[in-house]
């Protein structure tokens, strides 16, 4: 059985850990960005879903969702998540 593969995007890496471990533990394949500009970077691989920090600092995860779907024309499911 195919693992579903998880982006997630948060400027706060305890965030990321902690995401990171209870997926993973739950059964999916992860990987993990601390800025937009490097999950942007990362999309050229194929992910099923992005878990997207709405705050971050550079790039937000407002603008960074907008750029996935107007320039990649991609209808990734993403999910924010901020505090």
């Amino acid at each position: 059985m195919e693992k579903y593969r998880v982006l997630v995007v948060d400027d706060e890496e305890d965030i990321c850990e902690i995401l990171q471990y209870n997926l993973v533990k739950a059964g999916y394949d992860v990987d993990v960005a601390n800025s937009a500009e490097d999950a942007l970077y990362m999309l050229r691989n194929h992910f099923d879903i992005i878990l997207l920090d709405i705050m971050m600092g550079g790039i937000s995860g407002l603008k960074m969702a907008q750029f996935i779907r107007e320039e990649y024309k991609s209808t990734i499911p993403i999910i924010f998540i901020t505090a």
